[in-house]
């Protein structure tokens, strides 16, 4: 029987390329969709100006879900302000954690024991 072949793991002599998390990623293809989404909405613009109903319908469905993403936008703003005021800077939730020390939660009603 011939000996089995040794298994060879790669040494790690580079360091793995991380993501920088601080300022987003702009590429090429992103700014190319950017540009063809924009021409379509120009070329919508100006039909809806030379009068088509079609483009003024879809004008009015970009007006609604951009003035739906604005308010979806200042609601998040509003409640996470409010929370940070109510919370303050540290969050002390983990603290009361079950999972932290294998603890049963606090309870209102304690459990009873099943009567034989």
């Amino acid at each position: 029987m011939p000996d089995p072949e040794p298994i060879i793991t790669p040494t790690p002599s580079i360091q793995p390329v991380i993501r920088s998390r601080v300022l987003p990623r702009i590429s090429f293809r992103m700014m190319m969709l950017l540009t063809a989404m924009a021409a379509v909405l120009a070329a919508v613009t100006r039909a809806a100006g030379n009068g088509a109903i079609f483009a003024k319908a879809v004008l009015a469905f970009v007006g609604v879900l951009a003035v739906f993403t604005a308010m979806a936008a200042l609601a998040f703003l509003v409640s996470w302000s409010v929370a940070r005021m109510t919370i303050g800077r540290v969050d002390q939730s983990r603290q009361g954690s079950p999972f932290a020390k294998d603890q049963l939660p606090p309870q209102l009603l304690k459990p009873r024991e099943k009567e034989l």
